[in-house]
């Protein structure tokens, strides 16, 4: 059974239909890149997939369990999600450090443990000195590197990418895919990736889904 399965969705804003029965698979450890130009529906299937927005028709599989408003808060196992959002949603009123800390409740680590695997995953993104910064006084590559610190400090089974390398430089951008990729073949991970770059892809999905304007 495939980690994640899109059947036949049908999502519409208004009048304008934005999905139409849209059906796709990534399965265990697979990456699926999603292709396409802005506006053409990329970042409204990932989050389908996590939850935020409701289809209007079809359904959304993950594991053996139907997708519902909420459903990757409430998940404490190998399909909990980490999502790395093309507006970054960072929450302006959280130090960095924060905002680590803050995805880590109900995980089962102690404080301490919370508080060290934050710390030592903004070492990783290049953000040590930047723990107790706000979202305002960061660069956008220094926020950019911060909302993937919050979507991989949980070690998640599902990773759900929109536009990720955005305002990365090429060496922090390899360094991103390299982790990524060893989450991938090592952990299982399973990618969603949106693009309008082809480059962003290689080596990280299985599949890529182009997706084109209604006429």
């Amino acid at each position: 059974m495939p980690d994640i399965e899109l059947r036949d969705i049908v999502k519409r804003f208004g009048e304008t239909l934005v999905l139409d029965h849209v059906s796709l698979r990534a399965g265990h450890g697979a990456g699926l890149g999603l292709f396409g130009p802005s506006g053409i529906g990329k970042t409204t299937i990932l989050r389908i997939i996590a939850g935020l927005e409701r289809p209007d028709s079809g359904k959304v599989v993950v594991g053996r369990n139907e997708v519902r408003p909420g459903w990757c808060e409430a998940r404490r196992d190998a399909h909990a999600v980490g999502m790395v959002f093309q507006d970054l949603a960072l929450w302006p009123h959280m130090r960095a450090e924060r905002h680590l800390e803050f995805v880590l409740r109900g995980s089962g680590l102690s404080r301490r443990e919370r508080i060290a695997r934050a710390h030592a995953t903004l070492e990783f993104c290049g953000l040590s000195d930047k723990r107790r910064a706000y979202p305002a006084t960061l660069s956008g590559g220094e926020q950019q590197r911060l909302a993937f610190a919050r979507a991989l400090v949980t070690d998640p089974g599902i990773l759900l990418l929109d536009e990720p390398f955005a305002n990365l430089d090429d060496t922090l951008r390899t360094r991103f895919i390299e982790e990524l990729t060893r989450r991938k073949y090592t952990q299982g991970a399973t990618l969603v990736i949106s693009s309008h770059d082809r480059a962003d892809f290689t080596p990280l999905t299985d599949d890529v889904h182009e997706m084109c304007r209604r006429a």
